[in-house]
């Protein structure tokens, strides 16, 4: 009897490991930080303290053609859903994506210059134009990633994605994107090319107005809406260069905001145009620090009854990271002028002081 149960367990143990060597596998990693922050306006200063962590979870598994399926789920300190996609990379020909958040060309050309810590623009309290390009395409989104390529010397690759429904999020299994008031389905494309310490890419995203006639509530109107950005960067020994230019219409036939007031994004009627210089310096294995400056315009064009000046909201951040293992000190201090493109508002700085750790 016991000999039975024996072979019978051994059976059935055999016939787990069989089955197990068809399936993915799958990864955990994540991070956890503590920050402190503080923030000058004007003569009104505030400080504070906080505290985030992000999870990961990675899988992956290979067919028997020898394609590979993988899948990412980030989940931030509220447990809410960040981003997710599925993946499917086949060799030679390329990998076809579709997700949220994770799943769209323009996540490829954010925050692409050198920097030591965050984003140029981090820091700043209003959204820039140039964290915005690419922004409506990223979400419930298809894309195609072609495999690197030779072109005349240089590595060269390009992707482009289809969203169905532009800035809805992904649902659940047979779930329709809900129907957006403001746009329709968009398209993206980008290509990048490197060669030695230079590389180079350049983006676009087109999105369709979903309204027919171009009509919003009230008197604004919606037209196509775009967004385009081209970037250039230059390694050497252990500095780093990098310059980006990025334009940003949302296809808002609105009256113009005025020069004195606060814009936002994605309201405001206009043009914004920005232009990013960045450099980066690898002191040691441990220690980089960066500077960067952004210059956002806001442009009324014709979308006012009397001529609106230009305003331009300027800002410049110096960081550092320091890394001991899977631990890292880093911290910024970022000064605008203009915030929220408002000729009137008080300048603002902010300095933030970071202890992170990966696992």
């Amino acid at each position: 009897m016991n000999t039975l149960k024996k072979i019978g367990l051994t059976a059935l143990g055999t016939s787990l490991v069989a089955g197990s060597a068809y399936a993915g596998e799958i990864t955990a990693s994540g991070d956890a930080g503590y920050t402190f922050s503080s923030e000058q306006v004007g003569v009104r200063s505030d400080e504070g303290y906080g505290f985030n962590h992000d999870i990961t979870f990675s899988g992956s598994g290979e067919l028997d053609n020898g394609f590979t399926v993988s899948t990412t789920m980030i989940l931030t300190e509220t447990s809410a859903l960040s981003s997710s996609n599925v993946a499917l990379t086949m060799g030679g020909m390329g990998t076809i994506t579709i997700g949220n958040g994770l799943a769209g060309v323009g996540g490829g050309f954010d925050a692409v210059t050198p920097y030591a810590y965050e984003e140029n623009w981090d820091g700043m309290k209003t959204t820039t134009a140039i964290d915005s390009v690419g922004s409506k395409t990223n979400a419930n989104a298809v894309m195609y990633d072609s495999p690197s390529f030779d072109l005349g010397g240089a590595s060269a690759s390009f992707a482009f994605s289809y969203t169905p429904e532009a800035g809805a999020s992904a649902t659940g299994e047979g779930g329709v994107a809900a129907q957006s008031a403001n746009y329709g389905s968009g398209m993206a494309a980008g290509v990048k090319v490197a060669m030695g310490g230079l590389s180079a890419g350049i983006f676009g995203e087109e999105v369709k107005d979903d309204t027919g006639d171009g009509s919003v509530s009230g008197a604004s109107r919606r037209e196509d809406a775009m967004s385009a950005t081209w970037f250039a960067n230059y390694s050497v020994g252990p500095v780093s260069f990098g310059y980006q230019k990025a334009g940003l219409d949302n296809g808002i036939n609105a009256a113009a905001t005025s020069a004195n007031a606060a814009k936002t994004v994605a309201a405001a009627g206009g043009f914004f145009e920005s232009e990013l210089m960045s450099v980066a310096f690898n002191v040691n294995e441990n220690l980089s620090i960066s500077y960067g400056e952004l210059t956002e315009t806001y442009n009324a064009q014709d979308n006012a009854s009397s001529a609106i000046a230009n305003v331009d909201m300027e800002s410049d951040s110096i960081q550092f990271a320091y890394t001991m293992g899977s631990m890292s000190i880093k911290g910024y201090q970022t000064s605008t002028d203009n915030p929220g493109w408002d000729a009137n508002a008080d300048s603002d700085e902010v300095t933030e002081l970071a202890v992170n750790f990966a696992f």
